[in-house]
């Protein structure tokens, strides 16, 4: 300990700069991820269908904070060319954009990115199959 320093302020010192370097690290780095990814059953892709997805689109109030075709809500980003991979590479900015990413992000936002807006909504695996295919067709 230097001469005259006071065992508090030495303590102060190392406690402050700890908060500060954490604060300068990414968030990733700082909070491990809320939970694993959810499995997609095999198979239940396949299954989907569009037209019940967009009814289930319209009955979740998912348009309250997305806009598909410049309808709907902004608080979430607009769904439009959500399915062009070249246009949207990734989802929720870390996930690449694919079928199963899709599932998984509509059915536990929290699992992919800790934190976020996306509301959570309770959908059997079916449901989220047929939200898939529905934003699949929007090119």
């Amino acid at each position: 300990m230097p001469a005259g320093a006071r065992p508090c302020s030495l303590l102060l010192t190392a406690l402050l700069a700890a908060v500060l370097l954490a604060a300068c690290l990414p968030w990733e780095t700082r909070a491990p991820a809320a939970k694993p990814l959810p499995t997609v059953p095999p198979g239940i892709l396949g299954t989907g269908n569009a037209a019940a997805g967009r009814e289930l689109f319209s009955r979740k109030g998912c348009a309250a904070c997305h806009s598909i075709g410049g309808v709907g809500g902004s608080a979430g980003p607009a769904l439009d060319g959500i399915a062009n991979r070249a246009q949207r590479p990734t989802l929720a900015g870390n996930l690449a954009n694919t079928p199963e990413n899709l599932w998984r992000w509509i059915t536990n936002p929290q699992a992919v990115k800790r934190g976020t807006l996306m509301a959570s909504q309770p959908l059997s695996p079916q449901e989220a199959a047929d939200l898939v295919a529905y934003l699949e067709t929007l090119q």
